[in-house]
């Protein structure tokens, strides 16, 4: 169900940016030199979009473990066979009033790194890719 909704934002900012990138200079002058509309998006608008598109997966995917463990830590992921981190979240705090807190620490800290690790992937890749500082 998250992937269902989830192409809409990545859509958006992906129409936004060629949006932007059509009307470029060099674009202009592809133009008037001749290329066809397939050499323009082939050539000069897809590879400067690339990396927006490769940017926001990262993100969309540090958003989507953190929603489904935040459904699964409420009741509402997966069913109970399936295992996720919002689930052991989730037993883990009910040790928690039983005297066993340090249960509550392995998935939560699994959680918090493996987003992080999404987000700081993400930023050092739009760092490199970002098509405003290149040509």
């Amino acid at each position: 169900m998250i992937s269902v909704v989830a192409w809409l934002i990545p859509a958006r900012l992906l129409r936004g940016e060629t949006l932007t990138l059509r009307v470029r200079e060099y674009v202009e002058a592809v133009k008037c030199m001749g290329g066809t509309n397939r050499r323009i998006v082939f050539v000069h608008i897809i590879p400067k979009a690339i990396g927006t598109i490769i940017v926001n997966a990262n993100f969309q995917v540090a958003d989507s473990i953190l929603l489904l463990a935040g459904l699964s830590f409420l009741g509402l992921g997966l069913p109970l066979p399936a295992v996720n981190w919002g689930s052991m979240l989730s037993d883990g705090l009910n040790y928690l009033y039983a005297g066993y807190w340090w249960q509550v620490y392995p998935a939560g800290l699994c959680i918090v790194i493996t987003v992080l690790a999404f987000n700081m992937i993400g930023e050092n890749l739009r760092g490199s890719l970002d098509s405003r500082t290149g040509t």
